[in-house]
């Protein structure tokens, strides 16, 4: 499977719930960044996509980790059963 598949199924998925979704465009420029930055009933949620068996990047565990220690909501997401990942319960932990 793609990562741009499991991207697609995320997309949709958070549209389904209501959440407002930013995909930061990489650049050199700026602060590092995941794929995906969700805002859901007062909840800050970061989000990288992988294919399965990818791993993520030292600079990605990095910022993931400065989100958890700030109080976000973290995910690494590497199958299509997002669905059964992204739940109003998981999202608004």
């Amino acid at each position: 499977m793609l990562e741009k598949t499991i991207k697609a199924h995320v997309r949709k998925r958070l549209k389904e719930l209501g959440a407002w979704q930013y995909w930061p465009v990489p650049t050199v420029w700026g602060a590092a960044a995941v794929d995906i930055l969700v805002c859901y009933k007062g909840r800050f949620i970061a989000i990288e996509c992988k294919a399965p068996g990818e791993k993520l990047t030292d600079r990605q565990s990095f910022v993931l980790e400065e989100i958890k220690k700030a109080g976000g909501n973290v995910f690494v997401i590497d199958t299509d059963k997002v669905d059964d990942i992204l739940t109003t319960d998981t999202l608004a932990r």
